[in-house]
């Protein structure tokens, strides 16, 4: 008894561990259609196909592929959230290329 304690123990230790990474490692995906750009701030809304915007920030060491970054066109964006905010570590603008 004591010995499947100590493994669910174990196992919800190890779950949450992995959804703590999960939320904290880089790679959450936004993609849509640029809906503002203000160069000046260095800040994007992306409007999804589902309706919902989502603004995000870029910084120097933010990689920009693809194109302008304008309104109306299409990104896909790779971002982390830090400080209650979206952080783009890459920008793709117009339709990805499928291989």
């Amino acid at each position: 008894m004591r010995k499947a304690l100590a493994l669910s123990l174990v196992a919800v230790f190890c779950l949450a561990v992995a959804a703590y990474a999960g939320d904290t490692m880089e790679g959450k995906k936004v993609e849509g259609t640029v809906s503002k750009v203000d160069m000046a701030a260095k800040t994007l809304v992306v409007k999804a196909a589902d309706g919902t915007e989502t603004t995000v920030y870029w910084n120097d060491s933010t990689k920009l592929e693809g194109g302008e970054l304008k309104e109306g066109q299409t990104v896909h964006i790779k971002a982390s959230e830090k400080d209650g905010k979206m952080w783009a570590s890459w920008v793709h603008v117009g339709e990805m290329k499928k291989m």
